[in-house]
């Protein structure tokens, strides 16, 4: 996300051309936002046909909006907006479990920079690469099995890098409460993850 902040002060100018037709237009603006997005509705549904397949309504629905929507956030912000929605919604209609990646839980979140993460050696052995690979599974869905208030706020702060400033335009709460929410998100994943012995408790 903080890599296209570089380009946010014309992404409405492009908006505008691509309201009034221009399919070039958009194209420029789903080519610079698609992999967040993507990256985002993946780890919210866990599945990768249905994140694709999400990832497409987002884009579709803000083109048909593209025409009447006020420009009062950054482009980025409204984008994110309809894709915590639309997973909200496939949520509350069906739970997946599906992920590859693992994170560190045992840092508090006053210590750890934005987006900071923990992945595995790139070639354990075997044994351990199975491990790995359960652990993940069992994490992903914990993610996904926390409280649907703190999930959104989770994913955006403490796994895509979102900085609390625009994770609170996203969520329309404040920087604060979003602090908070990936505070208690982070504590409610140690205390289950440590019951299981995935962290040391």
């Amino acid at each position: 996300m903080e890599a296209n902040d570089a380009h946010s002060e014309n992404d409405w100018e492009i908006a505008r051309r691509a309201a009034n037709g221009d399919e070039d237009a958009y194209a420029c603006l789903i080519a610079r936002y698609q992999a967040p997005i993507h990256s985002f509705v993946y780890r919210s549904v866990g599945n990768e046909e249905t994140s694709l397949d999400i990832t497409q309504e987002v884009f579709v629905k803000a083109w048909f909006a593209l025409g009447r929507v006020r420009e009062k956030a950054r482009f980025s912000t409204w984008l994110f907006q309809i894709a915590v929605n639309l997973c909200r919604d496939h949520v509350k209609s069906k739970a997946n479990r599906q992920s590859r990646v693992t994170y560190s839980f045992a840092r508090d979140e006053r210590d750890e920079k934005p987006g900071e993460r923990e992945f595995a050696h790139p070639d354990p052995a075997p044994d351990r690469q199975a491990e790995l690979s359960e652990n993940a599974s069992v994490l992903d869905a914990e993610i996904r099995n926390l409280p649907g208030d703190l999930r959104p706020a989770f994913l955006l702060g403490a796994v895509e890098g979102v900085s609390h400033k625009e994770a609170a335009e996203i969520l329309g709460i404040s920087a604060k409460a979003v602090e908070v929410r990936i505070y208690r998100a982070r504590r409610i994943l140690v205390e289950r993850l440590s019951a299981q012995g995935i962290i040391p408790s």
